[in-house]
């Protein structure tokens, strides 16, 4: 996941490419980077557009980088189902 704080909205922009080659998923938040307010407007972000309740996401890497794992707890083949078209969608 890549993070961009203090964007121009609260969304989803699609795939990109690191600079070590690897995609990740990159997303935009209006909140600045301070006190950890980028990373909790990610987390929402994630949550209303996943469907998924806040408290089965988490930042486990990258808490004041730009790049970010995120882990979302939950049964594997569900989360899968439920994911899958809002990725095909990117």
């Amino acid at each position: 996941m890549r993070l961009t704080p203090r964007g121009r909205g609260d969304r989803i922009d699609g795939l990109t490419r690191l600079a070590d080659g690897s995609a990740a998923l990159q997303a935009s938040v209006t909140a600045p980077p301070d006190d950890g307010r980028a990373n909790r407007a990610l987390l929402r972000l994630l949550a209303r557009e996943w469907r998924l309740p806040r408290r089965d996401l988490a930042i486990v890497a990258g808490l004041k980088s730009r790049n970010k794992i995120v882990h979302i707890a939950g049964n594997r083949d569900a989360l899968r189902r439920r994911l899958e078209p809002a990725l095909r969608a990117l």
